[in-house]
C-alpha cells in the first residue's frame, strides 16, 4: 500500500519522521539524533574503507570505516584483496545490538542523496511527497514510536500479537483473547491468522526488524490455509518494504516461519536499552520535546524541566549544549534541573 503522508518533527536534539498509509497507520520511522556522528554507517552509504582482517572461513571480512566505525564485508572467493589496503564499500545492512554493520565492495561514487532522502525514497510511492512539519510532540508521531517500542500489538478484528526479539529470532504470540469470530474453527482460524500475517508485515516495517522471524499461528491449518497465510504474509510485506522476504506456510505445529533481510538498524536498538527501557538519551530528548511544546503553548512563561538525574548526566556530558539550542530559540526563560525522581516534570517558575 503506498504511502499517503509523512510527518516531519524537527526537535532540539532530534528529528522524527513517520511514513503513514492510506488508512492512516504508521509504516515506517526514521530518527535523526544530534548525537549521531557524521560517520555513523547508513544504509546506502558508499564509502572509502581499510580492510583490516580478511577470514575466509567467515566468507569475509572487517573493514575500518571513516570515523572509526567497523563493518564486516562479505567477500567473493578469488577477490583478490590484501589486508591493509583501500577499499570502497557500501553499507547494506546498519549496526544492531550486538552486530556490526554490513557491507559489500562497490564502485566508489559520491553519495548525493542524505540517509533521510534514501529512506524516503525507498518507502512505496513516497518519492515525491512533500512531508509536512509538524511541531514537537504531535501526537501522531508520539503514537506511532510508541508502538513501535510496544511488546503487544491489538489486531484490528481483536486478538493480539506479542513481538519478542531474541538474540537468534523474533518470536510472536498470536493471542484470540477478545476475538469473536463466527463460523467453523478452519474459517476463523483461517481469518486470525491472515490478519496476523498482515498486521506482522506491517510491524516489522514499523519496528526495522529482520533475521529469522516466527509466528505462532492458530489451529486448525490445512495445506490450503498455509500457503494462503505465507502468500498474505509475503505480499503485505512487498506492499510496505523493498527489502527481501521469503516464508514458509506453517508447519504441523503451527509455526509460520519468514526470512527478512536486514535494513536500517531496529528502532528498539536506537530507543531503549538492554532491559527493554528508554536509555538516558531517549528519556532526555522526551523531556526535552515535553518542554519545547510547552514552551509554545506557554511564549511568555518561564518554565523549568526537572530531569532524572541519568538523563541530565547524559545532556551536560554529551557536548551538544542543548541548553543554548533551547536559549536561541525561546530566549532565556527555560530552566533544566536534575533531580532524583525518575519521570521528568515541567513546571512554570
Amino acid at each position: 500500500m503506498p504511502v499517503a503522508r509523512i510527518l516531519k518533527e524537527v526537535a532540539i536534539g532530534e528529528t522524527r519522521r513517520v511514513a503513514f498509509d492510506q488508512a492512516g497507520r504508521a509504516i515506517a520511522l526514521r530518527t535523526d539524533r544530534w548525537s549521531d556522528t557524521a560517520t555513523r554507517p547508513h544504509i546506502g552509504d558508499i564509502v572509502a574503507a581499510r580492510l583490516r582482517a580478511i577470514h575466509p572461513t567467515q566468507g569475509g571480512g572487517f573493514v575500518e570505516l571513516p570515523g572509526g566505525a567497523e563493518a564486516f564485508v562479505r567477500l567473493r572467493e578469488g577477490h583478490g584483496f590484501t589486508e591493509g589496503q583501500s577499499i570502497s564499500v557500501q553499507i547494506v545492512s546498519e549496526a544492531r545490538l550486538g552486530k556490526l554493520a554490513r557491507a559489500e565492495p562497490a564502485p566508489f561514487e559520491p553519495t548525493t542523496q542524505s540517509p533521510a532522502a534514501r529512506w524516503q525514497a525507498a518507502l512505496p510511492g513516497a518519492t515525491h511527497l512533500a512531508q509536512e512539519d509538524v511541531l514537537p510532540g504531535h501526537p501522531d508521531i508520539e503514537s506511532a514510536f510508541d508502538e513501535a517500542t510496544s511488546e503487544t500489538i491489538t489486531l484490528p478484528g481483536g486478538g493480539t500479537l506479542r513481538i519478542q526479539p531474541t538474540a537468534a529470532l523474533v518470536a510472536i504470540d498470536l493471542d484470540t483473547s477478545g476475538r469473536n469470530d463466527s463460523g467453523r474453527a478452519a474459517a476463523r482460524a483461517l481469518r486470525i491468522n491472515t490478519d496476523a500475517t498482515r498486521e506482522l508485515a506491517r510491524q516489522i516495517s514499523l519496528r526495522n526488524l529482520g533475521g529469522a522471524i516466527v509466528l505462532d499461528c492458530v489451529s486448525p491449518i490445512n495445506r490450503e490455509a498455509g500457503f494462503k497465510l505465507r502468500d498474505s504474509f509475503l505480499s503485505a510485506f512487498a506492499d510496505l518494504s523493498q527489502r527481501h522476504a521469503k516464508a514458509l506456510a506453517p508447519s504441523a505445529f503451527g509455526l509460520m516461519e519468514a526470512s527478512i533481510a536486514w535494513g536500517e538498524t531496529p528502532i528498539s536498538d536506537r530507543l531503549l536499552d538492554r532491559h527493554g527501557e528508554p536509555t538516558d538519551e531517549t528519556l532526555c530528548l522526551e523531556a526535552l520535546r515535553h518542554l519545547q511544546r510547552e514552551a509554545r503553548a506557554r511564549p511568555m512563561a518561564r518554565l523549568t524541566l526537572t530531569l532524572p538525574r541519568r538523563a541530565f548526566d547524559w545532556m551536560t556530558s554529551s557536548g551538544l549544549d542543548l541548553q543554548a539550542r533551547l536559549d536561541e530559540t525561546f530566549g532565556a526563560r527555560l530552566t533544566i534541573l536534575s533531580s532524583d525522581k525518575t519521570k521528568p516534570e515541567v513546571f512554570q517558575t
